[in-house]
């Protein structure tokens, strides 16, 4: 069963129809911007913006609904952010659940991860997710990654946990890091940014269930991510 998680700044929980606003507003329309910002504005606001269009869009592959000729079809209108709630509520008590995150403070829906292309025979899965530019310089999505991380190891019969994204996304490869996944490889020239028009490479990082449990001893006494891990595995 999926469950919900509460950490010193955000709570993990199942997504519902009250929703869809705040993905809306707080998500969906924010990527829009990326397609219009003016060339002057800084690089890294720029980035974050259109990298998150793109997880975004990784999330919800599998519920079917993403439209490869019409790339962003999904962002048009509330109508097509309710069928993105839906799906996502639909998804909470599969194998391949998917989670909102929410500020804990003032209760707005910052952020969304979803577990993919589960495993049960190899005992991985692939861990994606999207949050507010607004959220990025903090530890919210930390946070609530590792609750994840311990409910996959202790709960779910994971053995290895995978994230990949595309290289120019700096602000993945500082979370991944920080929360001690190991980088495994850098595949060359797997897409064309829709921005820069650039080759971009796609680089995977994983961790498995001992390094988790090493690290997690490491870092509880001193880290936040850890600090909130109640229960050990």
């Amino acid at each position: 069963m999926t469950k919900h998680f509460k950490t010193d700044s955000v709570v993990v929980r199942k997504f519902n129809m009250k929703d869809v606003e705040q993905v809306y507003q707080n998500l969906l329309s924010q990527n829009h911007l990326s397609k219009t910002q003016d060339k002057d504005e800084k690089d890294t606001e720029s980035f974050n913006r259109s990298t998150k269009k793109i997880r975004f869009k990784s999330v919800h592959k599998s519920a079917g609904k993403i439209n490869s000729r019409n790339e962003n079809s999904e962002y048009q209108n509330m109508e097509q952010t309710k069928l993105i709630v839906k799906s996502a509520i639909n998804e909470y008590y599969t194998d391949e659940p998917t989670w909102a995150v929410e500020d804990k403070i003032n209760k707005n829906l910052v952020g969304i991860i979803k577990v993919t292309n589960y495993s049960p025979k190899n005992k991985m899965c692939n861990i994606t997710w999207m949050m507010s530019y607004k959220y990025w310089n903090n530890e919210f999505m930390k946070e609530a990654l590792m609750q994840i991380f311990n409910f996959l190891f202790s709960k779910k019969n994971i053995e290895l946990i995978e994230c990949s994204y595309y290289e120019q996304d700096i602000n993945t490869s500082v979370i991944l890091d920080e929360i001690g996944m190991t980088r495994e490889a850098s595949l060359r020239d797997r897409r064309v940014n829709e921005r820069t028009n650039k080759k971009e490479n796609f680089v995977i990082y994983s961790m498995n269930k001992e390094e988790f449990l090493e690290t997690m001893e490491v870092n509880a006494s001193d880290n936040i991510c850890y600090k909130n891990l109640k229960r050990k595995i």
